[in-house]
């Protein structure tokens, strides 16, 4: 009897191992075919969002307008301190803790989804910045397969003040 527990458990056990081996493999290749095309952490850390165009005249005063997108660059450092903890709280409280993207969060929006509740965000603050600036706002997996490489590479190369700066 007890043989046939301890084949039954090395069954088990193989057969654990080899489906947590498979979902490793197919990890690494999925995020290894979306990576390949994104841009690297270089050209992310240089990167420069799109700003309003002024034109003044003599005296100082705005002639006018030009731009495709109404944004005002505010240095991180002009913040004041409330307004960077309201975005922290409201958006992303683990955004000191992680390393670009929330994978409890992850999970849970997954698990929400399958049992057919309504969509949660379970964006970071980081990610948020890369869907932003660089992928569009598509809900799509494959959006948030490469909103997440990109997060860690972000997350890897620039301080966090810098991401809240952008974001």
């Amino acid at each position: 009897m007890f043989r046939y527990f301890l084949i039954l458990s090395g069954a088990v056990f193989n057969a654990l191992l080899l489906g947590f081996l498979t979902f490793c493999t197919l990890l690494f290749l999925m995020f290894s075919y979306y990576g390949n095309d994104l841009p690297s952490s270089k050209e992310i850390e240089n990167y420069k969002p799109a700003t309003l165009s002024r034109v003044y005249d003599i005296n100082g005063n705005i002639l006018g307008v030009f731009g495709q997108r109404n944004r005002i660059y505010t240095p991180i450092e002009d913040m004041p301190l409330l307004v960077k903890n309201a975005f922290i709280s409201a958006e992303d409280k683990n955004f000191y803790k992680h390393s670009g993207y929330d994978p409890v969060g992850l999970i849970k929006a997954i698990s929400d989804a399958f049992r057919g509740k309504k969509l949660r965000g379970a964006s970071t603050i980081t990610q948020q910045v890369m869907k932003n600036f660089l992928l569009g706002g598509s809900r799509q997996a494959e959006r948030k397969i490469k909103e997440i490489i990109l997060a860690t590479r972000i997350e890897n190369s620039l301080p966090k003040s810098k991401i809240l700066e952008l974001y």
